[in-house]
Protein backbone atom coordinates (compact mmCIF):
# COMPACT_ATOMS: atom_id res chain seq x y z
CA UNK A 1 0.00 0.00 0.00
CA UNK A 2 1.34 3.39 -1.10
CA UNK A 3 1.87 5.96 1.39
CA UNK A 4 -0.93 8.46 -0.51
CA UNK A 5 -3.30 4.98 -0.49
CA UNK A 6 -2.28 5.21 3.42
CA UNK A 7 -3.09 8.36 4.35
CA UNK A 8 -6.42 8.11 2.25
CA UNK A 9 -7.65 5.10 4.19
CA UNK A 10 -6.71 7.16 6.96
CA UNK A 11 -8.65 10.07 6.54
CA UNK A 12 -11.74 7.66 5.25
CA UNK A 13 -12.00 6.13 8.72
CA UNK A 14 -12.07 9.87 9.92
CA UNK A 15 -14.54 10.87 7.95
CA UNK A 16 -16.69 7.63 6.91
CA UNK A 17 -16.74 4.37 8.43
CA UNK A 18 -15.28 1.76 6.47
CA UNK A 19 -18.08 -0.38 5.68
CA UNK A 20 -19.68 2.94 4.13
CA UNK A 21 -17.53 1.68 0.97
CA UNK A 22 -19.41 -1.24 0.65
CA UNK A 23 -23.20 -1.29 1.79
CA UNK A 24 -26.19 0.72 0.37
CA UNK A 25 -27.74 0.56 3.62
CA UNK A 26 -24.84 2.09 5.86
CA UNK A 27 -24.62 4.59 2.97
CA UNK A 28 -27.99 6.12 3.76
CA UNK A 29 -27.51 5.74 7.66
CA UNK A 30 -24.23 8.08 7.81
CA UNK A 31 -26.00 10.70 5.10
CA UNK A 32 -29.53 10.74 7.35
CA UNK A 33 -27.00 11.41 10.26
CA UNK A 34 -25.04 14.51 8.59
CA UNK A 35 -28.53 15.88 8.08
CA UNK A 36 -29.42 15.44 11.22
CA UNK A 37 -26.31 17.41 12.27
CA UNK A 38 -27.26 20.00 10.48
CA UNK A 39 -30.57 19.96 11.86
CA UNK A 40 -29.36 19.91 14.87
CA UNK A 41 -26.72 22.75 14.50
CA UNK A 42 -30.06 24.93 14.04
CA UNK A 43 -31.73 23.63 17.08
CA UNK A 44 -29.30 24.51 19.26
CA UNK A 45 -28.71 28.07 17.50
CA UNK A 46 -32.96 28.63 18.39
CA UNK A 47 -32.65 27.54 22.02
CA UNK A 48 -29.60 30.12 22.62
CA UNK A 49 -31.84 32.70 21.12
CA UNK A 50 -34.46 32.25 23.39
CA UNK A 51 -35.05 35.11 26.04
CA UNK A 52 -32.97 34.40 29.50
CA UNK A 53 -35.79 35.44 31.31
CA UNK A 54 -38.27 32.76 31.22
CA UNK A 55 -41.59 34.93 31.56
CA UNK A 56 -40.01 36.66 27.79
CA UNK A 57 -40.28 33.22 26.25
CA UNK A 58 -43.60 33.81 23.90
CA UNK A 59 -45.32 30.39 23.05
CA UNK A 60 -44.79 30.27 19.81
CA UNK A 61 -41.02 30.60 20.10
CA UNK A 62 -40.60 27.84 22.61
CA UNK A 63 -42.86 25.42 20.28
CA UNK A 64 -40.37 26.21 17.53
CA UNK A 65 -37.49 25.25 19.72
CA UNK A 66 -38.72 21.92 20.97
CA UNK A 67 -40.55 21.14 17.64
CA UNK A 68 -37.20 21.56 15.93
CA UNK A 69 -35.59 19.30 18.42
CA UNK A 70 -38.24 16.48 18.16
CA UNK A 71 -37.96 16.15 14.79
CA UNK A 72 -33.91 15.63 14.45
CA UNK A 73 -33.89 11.33 15.99
CA UNK A 74 -36.76 11.10 13.67
CA UNK A 75 -34.47 11.29 10.76
CA UNK A 76 -32.89 8.45 11.21
CA UNK A 77 -35.72 6.08 10.70
CA UNK A 78 -36.61 5.50 6.99
CA UNK A 79 -40.05 5.44 7.16
CA UNK A 80 -40.69 8.72 8.38
CA UNK A 81 -37.81 10.15 7.43
CA UNK A 82 -39.07 12.83 5.00
CA UNK A 83 -42.13 13.46 7.27
CA UNK A 84 -39.31 14.44 10.11
CA UNK A 85 -37.79 16.87 7.74
CA UNK A 86 -41.21 18.24 6.76
CA UNK A 87 -41.92 18.60 10.00
CA UNK A 88 -38.34 20.38 10.91
CA UNK A 89 -39.94 22.68 7.99
CA UNK A 90 -42.69 23.86 10.14
CA UNK A 91 -40.86 24.80 13.19
CA UNK A 92 -38.10 26.23 10.96
CA UNK A 93 -40.92 28.59 9.66
CA UNK A 94 -42.36 29.53 13.21
CA UNK A 95 -38.52 30.14 14.17
CA UNK A 96 -38.33 32.23 10.64
CA UNK A 97 -41.05 34.51 11.28
CA UNK A 98 -40.71 34.89 15.01
CA UNK A 99 -36.92 36.55 14.75
CA UNK A 100 -36.58 36.72 11.05
CA UNK A 101 -35.11 40.71 11.65
CA UNK A 102 -32.45 39.27 13.68
CA UNK A 103 -31.29 35.49 12.27
CA UNK A 104 -27.78 34.60 11.45
CA UNK A 105 -26.72 34.26 7.77
CA UNK A 106 -26.43 30.25 8.66
CA UNK A 107 -30.16 30.15 9.56
CA UNK A 108 -31.11 31.27 6.20
CA UNK A 109 -28.42 28.35 4.73
CA UNK A 110 -30.43 26.30 6.41
CA UNK A 111 -33.89 27.11 5.38
CA UNK A 112 -33.04 27.27 2.22
CA UNK A 113 -31.31 23.62 2.19
CA UNK A 114 -32.79 21.29 4.88
CA UNK A 115 -36.19 21.54 3.42
CA UNK A 116 -35.59 20.61 0.15
CA UNK A 117 -35.51 17.09 1.27
CA UNK A 118 -38.31 16.42 2.04
CA UNK A 119 -39.46 16.96 -1.49
CA UNK A 120 -36.87 13.92 -2.63
CA UNK A 121 -38.13 10.30 -2.39
CA UNK A 122 -34.77 8.39 -0.59
CA UNK A 123 -33.44 11.56 -0.66
CA UNK A 124 -30.15 9.75 1.37
CA UNK A 125 -29.44 7.41 -1.77
CA UNK A 126 -30.70 9.95 -4.58
CA UNK A 127 -28.29 12.32 -6.60
CA UNK A 128 -30.78 15.00 -7.01
CA UNK A 129 -30.47 16.37 -3.52
CA UNK A 130 -26.87 15.93 -3.69
CA UNK A 131 -26.35 17.85 -6.62
CA UNK A 132 -29.14 20.93 -5.04
CA UNK A 133 -26.63 21.15 -2.01
CA UNK A 134 -23.71 20.72 -4.35
CA UNK A 135 -24.85 23.58 -6.36
CA UNK A 136 -26.37 25.74 -3.33
CA UNK A 137 -23.46 25.44 -1.30
CA UNK A 138 -20.72 26.64 -4.23
CA UNK A 139 -22.87 29.69 -5.23
CA UNK A 140 -23.03 30.39 -1.61
CA UNK A 141 -19.29 30.36 -1.67
CA UNK A 142 -18.91 32.59 -4.98
CA UNK A 143 -21.75 35.28 -3.17
CA UNK A 144 -19.80 35.42 -0.43
CA UNK A 145 -16.11 36.12 -2.11
CA UNK A 146 -18.38 38.33 -4.13
CA UNK A 147 -19.53 40.19 -0.86
CA UNK A 148 -16.15 40.22 0.18
CA UNK A 149 -14.60 41.92 -3.23
CA UNK A 150 -17.26 44.32 -3.40
CA UNK A 151 -15.96 45.92 0.16
CA UNK A 152 -12.49 45.76 -0.46
CA UNK A 153 -11.39 45.17 3.26
CA UNK A 154 -10.16 41.99 2.60
CA UNK A 155 -8.00 42.36 0.17
CA UNK A 156 -6.64 45.64 1.33
CA UNK A 157 -5.94 43.78 4.96
CA UNK A 158 -8.47 46.52 6.59
CA UNK A 159 -10.57 44.20 8.21
CA UNK A 160 -8.28 41.59 9.23
CA UNK A 161 -6.10 44.10 10.98
CA UNK A 162 -9.46 45.78 12.95
CA UNK A 163 -10.40 42.13 14.05
CA UNK A 164 -6.77 41.41 15.39
CA UNK A 165 -7.41 44.77 17.08
CA UNK A 166 -10.89 45.07 18.30
CA UNK A 167 -12.02 41.18 17.57
CA UNK A 168 -13.12 38.74 19.95
CA UNK A 169 -10.56 36.59 21.52
CA UNK A 170 -9.91 34.28 18.75
CA UNK A 171 -10.43 37.06 15.88
CA UNK A 172 -7.41 38.45 17.10
CA UNK A 173 -4.78 35.38 16.93
CA UNK A 174 -3.28 37.06 14.15
CA UNK A 175 -2.05 40.32 16.09
CA UNK A 176 1.63 39.30 16.35
CA UNK A 177 2.21 39.22 12.60
CA UNK A 178 1.68 43.57 12.79
CA UNK A 179 2.00 46.33 14.77
CA UNK A 180 -0.57 48.26 16.06
CA UNK A 181 0.33 51.17 13.73
CA UNK A 182 -0.86 48.92 10.65
CA UNK A 183 -4.56 49.46 11.56
CA UNK A 184 -4.21 53.03 9.66
CA UNK A 185 -1.74 51.19 6.97
CA UNK A 186 -2.29 47.24 7.03
CA UNK A 187 0.74 44.83 6.94
CA UNK A 188 1.59 42.35 3.76
CA UNK A 189 0.57 39.49 6.13
CA UNK A 190 -2.90 40.94 7.46
CA UNK A 191 -3.63 41.57 3.29
CA UNK A 192 -2.31 37.83 2.34
CA UNK A 193 -4.57 36.56 4.72
CA UNK A 194 -7.80 38.92 3.61
CA UNK A 195 -6.75 37.65 -0.21
CA UNK A 196 -6.15 34.42 0.93
CA UNK A 197 -9.56 33.80 2.30
CA UNK A 198 -11.63 35.45 -0.94
CA UNK A 199 -9.84 33.32 -2.62
CA UNK A 200 -10.33 30.24 -1.12
CA UNK A 201 -13.99 30.68 -1.29
CA UNK A 202 -13.53 31.41 -4.72
CA UNK A 203 -12.05 27.97 -5.67
CA UNK A 204 -14.30 26.34 -3.62
CA UNK A 205 -17.33 27.55 -4.72
CA UNK A 206 -16.02 26.69 -8.48
CA UNK A 207 -14.94 23.09 -7.21
CA UNK A 208 -18.41 22.43 -5.90
CA UNK A 209 -20.12 24.19 -8.98
CA UNK A 210 -17.69 21.62 -11.01
CA UNK A 211 -18.87 18.80 -9.22
CA UNK A 212 -15.62 17.56 -7.84
CA UNK A 213 -16.27 15.10 -5.06
CA UNK A 214 -12.81 14.00 -4.01
CA UNK A 215 -12.44 12.71 -0.44
CA UNK A 216 -9.58 14.73 -0.11
CA UNK A 217 -11.38 18.15 -1.18
CA UNK A 218 -14.01 17.03 1.49
CA UNK A 219 -11.01 16.56 4.01
CA UNK A 220 -9.47 19.57 3.53
CA UNK A 221 -12.58 21.78 3.44
CA UNK A 222 -13.39 20.34 6.70
CA UNK A 223 -10.02 21.29 8.26
CA UNK A 224 -10.60 24.26 6.52
CA UNK A 225 -14.03 25.01 7.84
CA UNK A 226 -12.86 23.88 11.65
CA UNK A 227 -10.11 26.77 11.31
CA UNK A 228 -12.41 29.67 10.15
CA UNK A 229 -14.94 28.65 13.49
CA UNK A 230 -12.23 28.84 16.02
CA UNK A 231 -10.82 32.25 14.17
CA UNK A 232 -14.90 33.65 14.07
CA UNK A 233 -15.54 31.94 16.99
CA UNK A 234 -18.57 30.44 14.82
CA UNK A 235 -18.38 26.84 15.55
CA UNK A 236 -22.35 26.55 15.08
CA UNK A 237 -22.14 27.96 11.25
CA UNK A 238 -18.93 25.48 10.04
CA UNK A 239 -20.49 22.69 12.05
CA UNK A 240 -23.77 22.94 9.55
CA UNK A 241 -21.40 23.76 6.46
CA UNK A 242 -19.47 20.08 6.97
CA UNK A 243 -22.98 17.99 7.77
CA UNK A 244 -24.14 19.49 4.57
CA UNK A 245 -21.05 18.91 2.72
CA UNK A 246 -21.19 15.39 3.61
CA UNK A 247 -23.98 15.18 2.31
CA UNK A 248 -23.77 16.58 -0.73
CA UNK A 249 -20.49 14.47 -1.14
CA UNK A 250 -22.79 11.71 -0.55
CA UNK A 251 -20.44 9.91 2.09
CA UNK A 252 -22.34 10.99 4.95
CA UNK A 253 -20.76 11.25 8.75
CA UNK A 254 -18.87 9.18 10.28
CA UNK A 255 -19.40 8.28 13.84
CA UNK A 256 -16.28 9.79 14.51
CA UNK A 257 -16.81 13.37 13.29
CA UNK A 258 -20.18 13.58 14.60
CA UNK A 259 -18.75 13.42 17.92
CA UNK A 260 -16.48 16.17 17.07
CA UNK A 261 -19.56 18.44 15.65
CA UNK A 262 -21.25 17.49 18.65
CA UNK A 263 -18.43 18.68 20.95
CA UNK A 264 -18.16 21.80 19.02
CA UNK A 265 -22.09 22.59 18.85
CA UNK A 266 -22.12 22.54 23.05
CA UNK A 267 -18.97 24.62 22.92
CA UNK A 268 -20.40 27.11 20.88
CA UNK A 269 -22.89 27.61 23.21
CA UNK A 270 -20.63 29.36 25.76
CA UNK A 271 -18.13 30.44 23.04
CA UNK A 272 -14.69 29.40 22.29
CA UNK A 273 -13.48 32.60 23.74
CA UNK A 274 -15.42 32.74 26.87
CA UNK A 275 -14.13 29.63 27.56
CA UNK A 276 -9.88 30.43 26.87
CA UNK A 277 -11.12 33.50 29.09
CA UNK A 278 -11.63 31.15 31.99
CA UNK A 279 -9.08 28.49 31.33
CA UNK A 280 -6.30 31.25 31.43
Amino acid sequence: MTQQSTAAAVFSRVLIPPEEETTASGSGRFVRLALATAMLSVCLESVISLPGDWNSINTSELVASVGLLVTVPAVFFIQISRLAIAAFTVFLTLHVLNDWDTLANHTWLAAWTIPAAAFVSKWWERETYADYLRITLGIVMLAAAGQKLLAGTYLDGSFIAYLSYSGSTTEQMFQFFCSEQTLQNPCGWHKFLGTFIVAWQVVVGLLLLAGLRSLWFLFIEVGFLLGAGVYADEMNFQVLNIALLCVAFRVGMSYWLFAICAVLLVVDVFGIGRLLVHAF
